[in-house]
């Protein structure tokens, strides 16, 4: 019909046999419209007791919360930078961050945190305090551990210390113990790094000065012994030789040394001890592979992007680019290690060819001043060997100066300040508000936890109810061909009278119309299936058999069909009632028994039915119905009528409702909506299909709270459409 769902009327039936489309068993707009009333009444309670929630949640268990920032700056990559400069890419300062705040929490931090004095006087503290007064530290750090919380801003260069507490005045101390220690402990670091960085080179300076200092010592002892009072002698060709053979020994001893200590670093890198330089990784990332690499993770960036902007943030899309992104990222990474290696195997493989190099050249050279040595005078050798060690002397001297170079430079960049890579930039202070709870957080929040349990309630109910209560109960189960739905008297908003008289006494109700409606999807289906015998049944007592069959062989009359009425229910008979006429007259039984014939029995209606009443109850013996009485009686009526309607017992409490589904063309199902389960009528549904009649279909009989929204307003236009015919 026009105003249900799945109703015959918004689409013509499907023909028997043919399997009915499976909808939901669970109408969520039918079951909200229905406790509409509770829903509204728990949401405003919700919002009442939010209101509570948020005062006692204030007055009794604030929270104040506590942000201290930190900022990574950038490198200084010597003492003669003006300033330092940002060169580290986004994942660097991303994992650099996340070291540092994770450092700021750490254990041994925290330790000495809830150690402080000054923190112990806080109110937060008195939770751990035992029976004595004294601080159970273990169990405060736990706690603190737990509460206090580290993050990094992404995209940026700052990190947040944040903590909170219910004083407002715990906070600030506790942070900036947190913070003082972080930074007392970045310092430590720093002057441990500088010593570490400065080791290597006061031991090389202190070696040079002790080789100086022998070196002057014996170029004074040798002075005193050969005589010489005066150096500035002319030398022989062979001695000007000798001195360029020594200062290219020099330069040669000179080279030998750097190479080693670049070999020495080589060795570091490779070992792991030393981290490679910013040069090693900006050649790694020319290398073909890591260009590639980085090309790649360009591309899947733009893909990232494309996919956020198209998809949404949390899309499945978006997190399988992002996680292909993370990927191509770390084996970037590792590629960038691996040419690395690669590239300082191939630095220490040059170096140590150099050094063999350099060890051949020194060995020559000095072979060479050997023999030309010898050769001079006594007098030129002593000054060829004066002269040696002074150039020595003067080589030492020169490194000792470049040595010391280096560590007054290293002393420089650790005493500029913007040398720190971590900088606090925010004042620790005392909250002025909490910050939990939000009243837009814990009033709407309460209201929609209780909307949500009640809801949730609800339809759990709905979920576990297993008895029919609309048409989507019954379309879901399989076979069932639902042929009308017949709406609640309370949902009819012309104020309908007896649901048996309703063509009769409310034409122009809804209820009536709804009748009207079945009966053209009912005839369709009889004349489908060929049939012109029709047994009415319903599952359990009360279905509304006789109402239903009452009303549809009314409105056959009207149409101007010949129609016999048969009241089969010889146990609780009602047609006679509905129909005026004496329940006590001879009828179906009387026939039956042979103690009256069925043209005696038949009563006329001034609607043009023909009646067949229970009988007079002496012979009411409903046994017989389940033999071929009744189709004897049904077989006589069909040589006078058109059609014979049989109003049958529930099937469920009157066995010969089977029975009698033999001795007719077809049976129609009559389903009382919040009165039968789910798997009654399915059961019920397959044995009439079992029958040798023609099972037609179900008929939904009063479901409640329909005339609602959409239904309410095809409800009305019924009832005012009747209204102006009136």
């Amino acid at each position: 019909m026009t105003v249900q769902t799945s109703s015959p009327a918004s689409s013509r039936p499907s023909r028997p046999g043919v399997p009915p489309t499976t909808a939901s068993a669970i109408d969520p707009i039918r079951v909200l419209r229905q406790h509409l009333t509770l829903l509204i009444t728990t949401g405003i309670l919700g919002l009442v007791l939010g209101v509570g929630v948020y005062v006692v949640w204030l007055t009794f268990m604030p929270s104040y919360r506590g942000v201290v920032t930190f900022e990574l700056v950038g490198e200084l990559g010597s003492a003669d930078d003006p300033i330092a400069r940002e060169n580290r890419n986004e994942d660097t300062i991303q994992r650099l961050a996340g070291t540092e705040a994770a450092k700021a929490v750490s254990e041994e931090i925290l330790a000495a945190v809830i150690a402080d004095p000054q923190v112990q006087t806080i109110g937060w503290m008195d939770q751990f305090r035992d029976e004595n007064g004294q601080i159970l530290e273990t169990d405060a750090l736990i706690e603190l551990q737990d509460e206090i919380g580290a993050s990094y801003r992404r995209r940026t260069q700052f990190f947040d210390i944040v903590w909170s507490a219910r004083v407002a005045g715990d906070v600030p101390v506790l942070l900036t113990a947190v913070s003082q220690e972080y930074l007392s402990r970045r310092d430590e670091d720093r002057r441990s790094m500088r010593n570490e960085a400065k080791g290597p080179f006061l031991q090389q300076l202190d070696g040079v000065n002790r080789d100086i200092a022998v070196l002057e010592n014996e170029i004074s002892e040798f002075i005193k012994r050969q005589g010489m009072l005066s150096l500035d002698q002319g030398a022989t060709a062979l001695q000007k030789d000798l001195e360029d053979r020594e200062l290219e020994l020099n330069e040669i001893m000179s080279e030998l040394q750097s190479t080693r200590q670049l070999l020495s670093q080589i060795d570091a890198k490779l070992l792991g001890s030393a981290e490679p330089s910013q040069d090693d990784i900006r050649e790694a990332e020319q290398d073909p592979v890591v260009l590639r690499a980085l090309g790649d993770i360009q591309t899947l960036r733009g893909l990232v992007a494309e996919h956020r902007q198209k998809f949404g943030a949390d899309h499945q899309q978006v997190r399988e680019s992002q996680r292909a992104l993370d990927a191509r990222l770390r084996e970037k990474d590792r590629k960038v290690e691996e040419v690395v290696f690669r590239n300082l195997q191939g630095q220490r493989k040059y170096a140590a060819d150099s050094i063999e190099r350099l060890f051949a050249v020194e060995g020559a050279l000095e072979a060479e001043i050997e023999e030309k040595s010898a050769r001079l005078t006594d007098f030129v050798a002593a000054l060829a060997d004066l002269e040696k060690k002074r150039a020595d002397l003067e080589r030492f001297e020169d490194r000792r100066v470049r040595i010391q170079e280096q560590i007054d430079g290293i002393d420089a960049m650790f005493a500029r300040k913007d040398a720190e890579q971590v900088k606090q930039v925010n004042q620790i202070t005392t909250p002025l508000e909490p910050s939990s709870p939000m009243w837009y957080i814990a009033i709407p929040g309460t209201a929609f936890l209780l909307l949500g349990l009640v809801s949730g309630t609800i339809f759990l109910r709905e979920v576990l109810d297993k008895r029919v209560r609309s048409t989507s109960d019954l379309t879901s189960l399989p076979g069932i061909r639902l042929l009308g739905v017949i709406p609640d008297l309370k949902d009819d908003p012309t104020d309908v009278g007896r649901a048996e008289s309703v063509i009769r006494d409310s034409p122009g109700s809804v209820v009536a119309e709804s009748h009207r409606q079945f009966a053209a999807a009912f005839r369709r289906a009889r004349e489908d299936a060929g049939a012109r015998s029709v047994l009415f049944v319903g599952g359990m007592p009360d279905s509304g058999t006789t109402s239903v069959v009452s009303n549809l062989a009314v409105i056959a009359a009207a149409v101007g069909r010949k129609v016999a009425l048969v009241d089969g229910n010889l146990r609780r008979p009602r047609v006679a009632e509905v129909f005026g006429l004496d329940p006590q007259e001879p009828g179906l039984g009387d026939v039956m028994c042979g103690d009256a014939s069925l043209e005696s029995v038949i009563r006329t209606t001034q609607e043009g039915l023909r009646i067949v009443t229970a009988g007079t109850p002496g012979n009411r013996t409903f046994e017989r119905l389940d033999s071929d009485h009744l189709r004897t009686v049904v077989d006589e009526l069909l040589k006078h009528v058109d059609v014979v309607f049989v109003d049958g017992p529930p099937a469920v409490v009157a066995g010969e409702a089977m029975g009698m589904a033999d001795q007719v063309d077809a049976t129609l199902l009559v389903v009382r909506a919040y009165s039968e389960q789910r798997g009654l009528v399915a059961r019920l549904a397959r044995q009439l299909r079992e029958q040798p009649s023609t099972f037609l279909g179900v008929v939904l009989n009063r479901p409640r709270n329909t005339a609602g929204g959409y239904f309410k307003r095809n409800y009305e236009a019924i009832a005012g459409y009747a209204s102006d015919q009136d």
